[in-house]
């Protein structure tokens, strides 16, 4: 069990935790009165149940709740088992897919497992609730009277909408109520603060708006910046490769970091690790002044791994990963995978190393590929069933292939 001390009078805005990776407060008068006042404060934070991994994107809001937590609040994790049946539009230009109700429940039996590796869970700073409670037993005049309270242009003004209707997309009218559903979210569990990613703001400013309408004082809003994936791209996404998991092994984690495109490493320091804003400064400096970018994404890489799986690990993920990628070793453990097919484009789209029969015939092209030690070039079809061989592609993917 973790434990925690309570500072909770220290906890102020000039706080590292609001000042590190926030992007907006409102409002700042209203936080410092809360932070300032001596009654336990409900942090709430929201997350659909849309999938069954978190990243480190996901887990700087749970960080700073983490921080409150030490300071004596609770947290209020609201897993979406019926907003997730709608689709957040945030950030989408089409609908998004339904998910059944069994893949919700697996969803969110895996996120609670993650939520609880940077959270206390005890009960004095942790409450777990479903929106289901809520919104699944409200009466129909109920969820019209919500409905009531606001007008269709408040909600069309979003600019995804805006940008949908020029293209002529539709918009499902669960959509558009959405954020309806979020904000009611505030109102059902009494929210003080919730801390959110900037992109979630338009619809928290309803948990805003719904609570000032039922008589409670309005939540303050803490938003935090977004940064774009590994590659520079959009934001972390399971989808696109672009991000690090939560669930993934400490060689997993380093070696993914040690991917970042250069000009995030400062960026990256400064949201997703502890580090200190001096420590991270230097560093900057360094790297304006010459440093070599990898010096500077192995000690970022290293630091992420220490936050989450301590000090030997990465330790020796740092050891591991200087031992297979600079001096061409294998690692200690290599993951056994079994295989059906001895094809090598089946083989590649099997393990996941290739993400579809095309991608794997153009990393056979490239060259990336190789069985035991041999390169394998884009004429091999086959290879020989031998349980035991090492299958690698590229420099990050290895495994142990069983027939």
């Amino acid at each position: 069990m973790k434990t925690t001390k309570h500072n909770r009078e220290k906890l102020t805005l000039q706080s590292g935790i609001f000042t590190r990776g926030v992007d907006d407060i409102i409002t700042k008068d209203e936080l410092e009165k809360l932070l300032a006042s001596k009654k336990q404060l409900r942090i709430k934070l929201g997350i659909d149940a849309t999938s069954s991994d978190l990243h480190i994107g996901h887990a700087v809001p749970l960080w700073k709740i983490r921080a409150l937590q030490d300071a004596g609040h609770k947290a209020v994790i609201i897993l979406g088992e019926f907003t997730t049946r709608i689709g957040d539009p945030t950030g989408k230009d089409a609908a998004r897919p339904v998910l059944t109700a069994e893949v919700i429940r697996r969803n969110v039996a895996a996120l609670k497992k993650q939520l609880g590796s940077i959270l206390l869970t005890d009960k004095t700073h942790f409450e777990f609730r479903s929106n289901a409670e809520w919104h699944g037993k409200m009466k129909e005049w109920d969820f019209l009277n919500l409905c009531a309270m606001v007008t269709h242009s408040r909600l069309i003004e979003r600019d995804m909408f805006q940008e949908r209707i020029k293209k002529g997309k539709e918009i499902a009218m669960t959509e558009l109520l959405y954020p309806l559903l979020q904000g009611y979210d505030s109102v059902a569990i009494k929210s003080d603060i919730t801390i959110i990613g900037s992109d979630q703001l338009f619809n928290e400013h309803f948990g805003r708006f719904f609570q000032e309408k039922f008589g409670q004082p309005p939540q303050a809003i803490v938003t935090l910046k977004i940064l774009p994936g590994l590659d520079g791209g959009p934001k972390m996404s399971k989808s696109l490769g672009n991000y690090i998991g939560l669930n993934d092994t400490p060689a997993d984690k380093f070696g993914k970091a040690m991917r970042l495109l250069d000009s995030l490493i400062i960026p990256y320091l400064e949201v997703y690790t502890d580090m200190p804003t001096e420590q991270i400064a230097r560093i900057g400096a360094e790297l304006k002044g010459g440093m070599n970018p990898r010096d500077a994404k192995l000690i970022f890489a290293e630091t992420l791994v220490e936050r989450y799986h301590g000090e030997q690990a990465a330790i020796k993920a740092r050891e591991q990963f200087l031992a297979v990628f600079s001096k061409k070793e294998l690692p200690e453990e290599i993951k056994e995978m079994k295989v059906n097919s001895d094809n090598i484009i089946e083989i590649l789209f099997e393990t996941g190393f290739a993400t579809s029969k095309g991608d794997a015939r153009r990393l056979l092209k490239q060259g990336g590929v190789e069985v035991d030690g041999k390169r394998i070039d884009e004429k091999t079809i086959k290879i020989e069933k031998k349980n035991g061989i090492i299958f690698r592609v590229g420099k990050r993917k290895i495994a142990k292939l069983l027939f």
